[in-house]
């Protein structure tokens, strides 16, 4: 689709109706294709981002005004079953994670979530972290809020490959912060960065895909351990350790993420580097002596891949912090 057309047109639409607020110049609308997976869909937004500016002025006739509530909503719902389809197709629309989320996570972040600074969310493993941006926006009524967790959606689901539904919700956004006060998400100039960002962050998806590659487990939680971990963001506070529950929930093939938990909130509060290195390689000889099984006639260990990649995650949280 071509956003950044539609943006232009947008645009140049509310300068004629400002100028000259003539009702015909909106008759087009009445006459647009609702679907919404349409190649002409998109000369929708010219009128629906001429509504959101203009409605409060009461100077768009009423027909015009039931068309725009009704096509807002259609858009609104499209998302929401274009999400619920993304969650359920990756196993993430189960109950233990849902009252997870509400009982751990939700509180902390109501009415106050913003891009910056960043937050311990932002490193999550991508699917998982799409579900919690979801979920929080879903339980959201802050009118700003709104605004960046929707922004952190459609970046998340770039860096996933949904590219055309990153970038058509960005547009979304942009059309809803008309309603919002002091936010740059309602500049057009803000969206067309937003949509050039979202172009270069779904590269690497695209990359895999055609290499027949996928990102793997242990390397999400690589990134995730390296975010977590870093001087710059180590911090003890409810967020990070909700993270680590968080992070424990969602593997539950690495039952040692569960004699990691403490180490790890212990590093965060106490900074002592040695302490959790001790820890950690204490655990790791207690899971090779259980799960290596070493023939006599060999001098290395034999590990499933799955145990492999168990170990990589000793080894790796070793290798961080030392």
């Amino acid at each position: 689709m071509k956003f950044n057309k539609v943006i232009s047109k947008s645009e140049a639409l509310l300068k004629d109706y400002l100028e000259t607020p003539d009702s015909s110049i909106l008759n087009e609308f009445n006459k647009l294709s609702h679907n919404i997976h349409s190649k002409g869909y998109l000369s929708n937004i010219k009128f629906l981002y001429l509504y959101q500016i203009v409605k409060v002025h009461e100077t768009l006739p009423s027909w015009y005004v039931m068309l725009a509530n009704q096509k807002m909503k259609e858009l609104e719902h499209y998302f929401n079953a274009s999400f619920e389809k993304i969650l359920q197709e990756s196993r993430l629309e189960t109950k233990e994670l849902n009252d997870f989320l509400n009982q751990r996570i939700a509180w902390i972040y109501k009415g106050k979530f913003r891009v910056y600074p960043t937050t311990p969310l932002d490193y999550l493993p991508l699917l998982l972290r799409l579900k919690v941006y979801i979920f929080l926006y879903e339980n959201e009524e802050d009118m700003k809020a709104r605004c960046h967790l929707r922004n952190r959606i459609a970046v998340t689901l770039a860096k996933l490959g949904h590219l055309e539904l990153a970038n058509f919700y960005s547009v979304y956004n942009w059309l809803m912060a008309q309603d919002v006060a002091n936010t740059h998400f309602a500049e057009s100039s803000n969206l067309k960065h937003s949509l050039q960002s979202q172009k270069y962050a779904s590269e690497l998806n695209k990359q895999l895909v055609r290499e027949g590659q996928e990102v793997k487990a242990v390397t999400e939680l690589s990134y995730y351990f390296t975010q977590l971990l870093n001087p710059k963001n180590m911090r003890y506070d409810r967020a990070n350790v909700a993270t680590i529950d968080l992070i424990e929930l969602y593997y539950p093939q690495y039952p040692q993420l569960e004699e990691l938990n403490l180490p790890l909130k212990t590093y965060l509060r106490t900074k002592d580097s040695a302490e959790f290195c001790e820890k950690v390689a204490q655990k790791r000889t207690k899971f090779i002596r259980h799960v290596a099984q070493v023939p006599y006639h060999l001098k290395e260990m034999t590990l499933t891949p799955m145990n492999q990649d168990q170990l990589t995650i000793y080894n790796y949280l070793l290798r961080i912090v030392q």
